[in-house]
């Protein structure tokens, strides 16, 4: 499972664990074209899962996507290495249940 909530981050929870995930502020990344971030989020998830990541470096690389989108006009015309950049500054915490 995992809950989207914009520039807040996200949670996500599998058998395994659950998790708080966000970029934190300090990384400056935070951009003024939000649409189709929701679609870049789900694609980076689904990339990462197909590659074999476990759940907390997915959703990682999903923010990390995300993030890469709204710093540029257009839906999905993000750069990939970017989008790693940035998921490499993603914070990814145990959630308390």
């Amino acid at each position: 499972m995992v809950v989207t909530d914009g520039a807040a981050g996200s949670l996500a929870a599998d058998a395994s664990g659950a998790w708080r995930v966000a970029l934190p502020a300090s990384a400056g990344a935070f951009g003024s074209y939000p649409v189709g971030s929701g679609d870049s989020y789900l694609g980076g998830l689904l990339a990462a899962l197909d590659d074999g990541a476990g759940l907390p470096s997915a959703v990682a690389l999903a923010a990390g996507a995300a993030t890469a989108n709204a710093l540029v006009p257009g839906a999905a015309v993000f750069d990939a290495g970017r989008a790693r950049a940035l998921a490499a500054l993603v914070e990814v915490a145990p959630a308390v249940r």
